[in-house]
């Protein structure tokens, strides 16, 4: 009689051509993925390297020095460091208290309208194109700091911009990936824990910051270096506010200057080869900075995510392995429980205040972008090219155009190939090549885009193969591509895995094969969780400068080929946010409420697509 444990009862799948080929493509997919990451790498090291193998003599990582026509060439970057340490040091320091704050309120008081409205804000806070953020600061926030300094006797000639103009501009936009990670951070709390502290008289204030924040402590470490890689590779925000100057000074009314802003303002008018091998050297710095914050941050968040040791059952013995201190901490005196309770309402509206603050900005943001963009918007900014410099009227037509030809043919490359890659990765799951495809696709999901840029700038715009530079559609379509690749992959492979397994089962106990079951069951099922990711994909890319002014370059005419430079929006917010031109700053204006309405109809349309993915994933079950 046969062993029955050594039968699977379970239902596998028919194989045949299509799952072989199935199985080619999706596995091709993920190499794909290694394909690019190791590609990046090599083309910044290859192209590098002429600076890199002689350090010493052009004093790379040695000297304030940046004189690219000296004999011999100067190449120090100590000044371009100092700028992007410090800059994102002080925006840290503003974003941590601010961020975790509105993250415990989030989590243990607001009620959940407030909850739901308040996360919604935010996500909006952080679809904000940088170029926005920098035009904003550049006319709103500059000007603020400038009377600032006057108030507190600073010298008459500062004009606002420089090191804390852009730090203050850095922790509005990384307040939004502190805020939502700590608050996941916080929610990941056993309820067991706060119904403890709650037991043994402690006060909401004393439970959160006994309890809560201690066992969130990782997830939100974490969040603070993810937020730090995010300000590390920060470009065009920073290029609008620092002030461009390449000298140190400690001062609080300083200007600077960053890694991403020289290499955006100087890689297309390098003169010399060596001056472009030192403007990749620092995008490799870059690189390597903001790729091992994003790997500790990683690690942090997969450390937090798993299920901490429990060394007994009561109550009390937990909150003392959670706060190291003894329970009776939180049995009071009745002489000091007017003091405690004093203390949870003005802890109670301080963490209110951190969320307010938060959200602040975006009300700002909002307001005044509107406030001038809606005075510069007439039918003409829809259907005409620009005018010469000087000249009233004129639009923004070929510029929409052309940013609307950029994502959308850049989705259609990157959009197969992450589905592909996110299907590898739940499906094929024992597949040695599972893990390193997902850790990966993680760490490019944190490369500057102005790294990104580097890499299509060297590939495709000055290859080693011709002498002529070749700025083109194509090479801001292949720079928009690889930036979307990550978020498809990884809100594909959390829609794919909440589709229930009894699909699967089910089809292949009909005869199905992997191919049939993924194509008819698993991804229809999927699919408004999958659109949901590529619309969040399509509006970070909507707003990128950095990559495209060093690949598509810009143009005043309509779009052509793919293979010519191609206009597109932000370049121009970009560049006429600099113009002393009225009519350019005007519409400056109009472009930027333009993008702004862009980004709120992808967020709308997010939130709804969610509220369809879960209703789907409810009837699937």
């Amino acid at each position: 009689m046969a062993n029955p444990a050594k039968h699977d009862s379970s239902p596998k799948p028919q194989t045949g051509r299509g799952d072989l080929i199935f199985r080619w493509l999706c596995q091709a997919s993920g190499l794909l993925v290694f394909g690019v990451a190791g590609g990046l790498v090599a083309v910044l090291v290859w192209q590098s390297w002429p600076v890199l193998a002689d350090l010493f003599t052009y004093k790379l990582l040695n000297s304030d020095d940046w004189n690219p026509n000296s004999r011999p060439p100067v190449f120090g970057s100590l000044v371009f460091v100092y700028g992007t340490l410090v800059t994102s040091f002080l925006a840290m320091m503003i974003a941590i208290p601010l961020g975790v704050g509105a993250a415990a309120f989030l989590s243990e008081i607001a009620p959940f309208r407030v909850r739901k409205i308040c996360s919604f804000l935010v996500e909006i806070l952080a679809a904000i194109p940088s170029v926005v953020y920098g035009f904003w600061g550049l006319f709103f926030l500059a000007p603020m700091v400038q009377r600032f300094f006057s108030m507190i006797g600073g010298p008459s000639h500062a004009s606002g911009q420089g090191i804390l103009c852009s730090s203050l501009i850095l922790a509005i936009m990384v307040l939004p990936y502190i805020i939502a990670i700590s608050f996941d951070a916080c929610q990941s709390v056993p309820r067991t824990q706060r119904e403890g502290s709650l037991a043994l008289g402690a006060t909401r204030w004393q439970m959160i910051w006994g309890v809560v924040l201690p066992y969130a402590r990782p997830g939100i470490i974490a969040a603070c270096f993810l937020a730090l890689g995010r300000a590390l590779g920060e470009t065009k925000a920073v290029t609008m506010l620092i002030g461009n100057v390449r000298y140190i000074d400690v001062s609080l009314f300083a200007s600077g200057d960053s890694i991403a802003s020289v290499i955006a303002n100087q890689l297309n008018e390098a003169g010399s080869q060596l001056h472009r091998s030192a403007l990749v050297a620092l995008g490799l710095l870059l690189f390597l900075i903001t790729a091992a914050t994003n790997i500790i941050a990683r690690m942090l968040i997969a450390r937090s995510a798993k299920p901490r040791p429990r060394k007994g059952t009561p109550y009390a013995f937990e909150l003392k392995t959670v706060n190291g201190k003894p329970p009776s901490k939180f049995v009071e005196a009745p002489s000091h429980r007017r003091s405690a309770r004093l203390q949870n309402t003005i802890m109670t509206w301080v963490l209110a205040g951190c969320q307010i603050v938060t959200i602040g900005p975006l009300f700002l943001i909002l307001g005044y972008v509107a406030w001038r963009g809606s005075s510069s918007i007439d039918w003409d900014f829809f259907t005409t090219l620009p005018k010469p410099p000087g000249e009233l009227g004129g639009g923004l037509a070929h510029a929409m155009l052309g940013s609307a030809q950029l994502v959308l043919i850049a989705s259609l490359f990157a959009v197969p190939i992450g589905v592909l890659c996110a299907v590898f990765l739940t499906e094929f799951k024992n597949h040695r090549l599972t893990g390193p495809v997902r850790f990966i696709a993680e760490i490019l999901g944190g490369v500057p885009s102005i790294v990104i840029g580097i890499f299509a700038y060297a590939v495709l715009v000055r290859p080693p193969w011709t002498a002529y530079p070749g700025f083109s559609a194509w090479a801001g379509i292949f720079a928009l591509g690889i930036m979307m690749l990550p978020v498809v992959i990884r809100t594909s492979e959390e829609a794919i895995k909440m589709v229930p397994n009894s699909l699967r089962e089910a089809s292949y106990a009909l005869g199905a094969s992997q191919w049939n079951t993924m194509a008819r069951v698993i991804l229809p099922a999927a699919l408004p969780a999958i659109i949901t990711g590529v619309l969040l994909s399509m509006g970070r890319i909507a707003g990128e400068t950095a990559p495209l002014i060093l690949t598509c370059r810009g143009s005043n005419y309509w779009p052509g080929s793919l293979g010519d430079p191609m206009p597109f929006l932000p370049g121009y917010i970009y560049e006429y946010a600099k113009s002393a031109d009225k009519e350019q700053q005007r519409q400056a204006w109009a472009a930027a409420l333009v993008l702004l309405g862009v980004v709120l109809f992808l967020n709308v349309a997010i939130r709804l697509m969610s509220g369809k993915r879960i209703v789907a994933a409810s009837r699937a079950g």
